[in-house]
């Protein structure tokens, strides 16, 4: 095995390795604040190195003749950082702290497609479509863009889990009236009315189930609606039972004079770990 080749399974493993720690940390909300905060500190460090790695491997591999190689990195890149970010809400929440959002005027089209491009790298394992599509002359949003990262995240990764094999995930993007407009539909089981009831309820588990037995442990709907309503936005569901399901967020766009409220705006605090109405399927 060659060196690049021996790169390349190198970053494998840590993709892997990554993915399995985001979802052991969903479960961490109900251990004592003190192994919390060790654990998160322990992964911050991993993340640092794991970061930097990244960013030299990138450079040190950018003529390679294997274009997947710079699309598996910068998906590694991507998860460190939502990963990154986990972590930080864990430290902050362990030493009783609020932790800030950071506003700023961020084109959300090119984060939708590079979470789309992540993800169809998943989906590839059940035969399954990711169609990202976008209108024309879509604003920039006033958003956090790590958080809305983390929110696009925990809907493919459902989008996924609950699509039966062999269908497609439809992504599309839209401009309204002073906001933009998200939307992740999948092909899979749908959700009944009393399920839909149960939504972004903290720890509840819906009778649907994913459909390749992929874990799920009820806690990621619930962050990424309180992410939205942090950032000024809606988080909803439209969902007939056998039909599918469509997980729609809608951001507030840019406006000129938001630069004269930045600071103010930047010292809302996000409550990830809250006790609070949220759940993920």
């Amino acid at each position: 095995m060659s060196e690049k080749q021996q790169a390349a399974a190198a970053i494998l493993r840590a993709q892997a390795e990554l993915e399995q720690a985001l979802s052991e940390l969903e479960k961490i909300p109900a251990l004592d604040p003190g192994a919390v905060a060790f654990s998160a500190h322990a992964l911050n460090n991993y993340l640092t190195v794991t970061a930097c790695t990244v960013e030299l491997l990138l450079l040190s591999l950018a003529d390679h003749p294997d274009r997947q190689i710079r699309k598996w990195l910068e998906g590694l890149g991507h998860v460190s950082e939502l990963m990154r970010h986990t972590v930080s809400q864990l430290m902050n929440s362990s030493a009783r702290k609020d932790a800030k959002l950071r506003f700023l005027k961020h084109d959300l089209v090119p984060l939708v497609r590079r979470a789309c491009s992540y993800y169809q790298r998943t989906a590839d394992r059940k035969n399954i479509l990711i169609i990202c599509e976008s209108a024309s002359g879509i604003p920039p949003v006033w958003t956090d863009p790590v958080a809305v990262g983390a929110v696009l995240d925990n809907l493919l990764s459902n989008a996924v889990k609950y699509s039966f094999p062999g269908k497609k995930i439809s992504v599309q993007l839209r401009g309204e009236l002073k906001s933009v407009v998200c939307s992740v539909r999948d092909e899979g089981p749908g959700l009944s009315q009393e399920d839909q009831a149960k939504l972004f309820q903290r720890g509840i588990q819906l009778s649907s189930v994913p459909s390749g037995g992929e874990s799920s442990c009820g806690y990621g709907l619930a962050v990424a609606k309180e992410l939205i309503d942090k950032l000024g936005g809606d988080l909803w569901c439209e969902s007939t039972l056998g039909a599918g399901s469509s997980f729609s967020f809608r951001l507030p766009s840019y406006q000129e004079q938001q630069h004269t409220n930045m600071t103010d705006v930047q010292e809302r605090a996000l409550h990830p770990f809250q006790d609070s109405s949220g759940t993920k399927r």
